[in-house]
Formats: C-alpha cells, sequence, structure tokens
C-alpha cells in the first residue's frame, strides 16, 4: 500500500496499525469519471495553499469507500500535461469537510461497497 511505502514515520504510525489489524480500514482512489485508470491524465488536483493542498475531483468505482476510514488519493500537483511525474498521493480522512460519497449500483458484488467520491476544495494538511 502507498501508506506503508511513501509515507512519513508519523503518518504510517497513525494509519497502518489500525487499518492492517482491521480496525479501520484504506481504500485506493486512483479511477476517475472521464480517465478510468490512465494514471497519466488524471484531473484531481491538489494545489499547495500554505500548510495545505487544496482537493479538487472525482473518483469513480473505488472499491471499500463506503467504509473506508481513510482514502489514498491519486491527485494532479503538477502541471497538466505532465503525466504521472506530475501525480502525488495524498491521505484524506473520512469526515474532512468537502468529502461526498455515494454507493454506485452495481451488478453482482455488492459486498465490495462500490463507490463515487467527490472532493470539493478539501483541505488536507
Amino acid at each position: 500500500p502507498p501508506i506503508v511505502v511513501y509515507g512519513s514515520d508519523a503518518l504510517k504510525k497513525r494509519i497502518v496499525a489500525d487499518c492492517v489489524t482491521g480496525a479501520k480500514s484504506c481504500c485506493l482512489a486512483v479511477t476517475e469519471p472521464s480517465g478510468g485508470s490512465d494514471v497519466g491524465s488524471i484531473k484531481t488536483t491538489a494545489v499547495r495553499e500554505g500548510d495545505y493542498y487544496i482537493v479538487n475531483g472525482a473518483k469513480k468505482w473505488i472499491t471499500g469507500g463506503m467504509k473506508a476510514d481513510f482514502f489514498t488519493v491519486l491527485c494532479r500537483t503538477g502541471n497538466e500535461g505532465s503525466g504521472h511525474k506530475g501525480a502525488s498521493m495524498l491521505v484524506l480522512e473520512k469526515g474532512m469537510p468537502g468529502i461526498n460519497t455515494r454507493r454506485m449500483k452495481t451488478q453482482g458484488w455488492w459486498a465490495s461497497n462500490t463507490t463515487y467520491i467527490e472532493f470539493d476544495n478539501v483541505r488536507v494538511p
């Protein structure tokens, strides 16, 4: 998982143990409504503003998103057209203002809690 591989020690300490034991859960939010999993053309943005990133965009077909406590979100932090080199992963926490989730109706695999997630000016430290 990206948090284990790339996260700061403080982030790992706060999140990993609870997710490994099942006390909390985390989902990976990469796929978008307009481009699927083409990470080079993601539209969700994270713009630096002081000590925060401001995240805007949407993710679709996210497995486990309805029950997740944390969202590991692929965002565009570089210039548009910079492909995968302008992308970053940020951890957003359930309950942050501006995160809206809704369950997607799927055929067959109902236990996956497939989710559509919208980010509207979410402030991420």
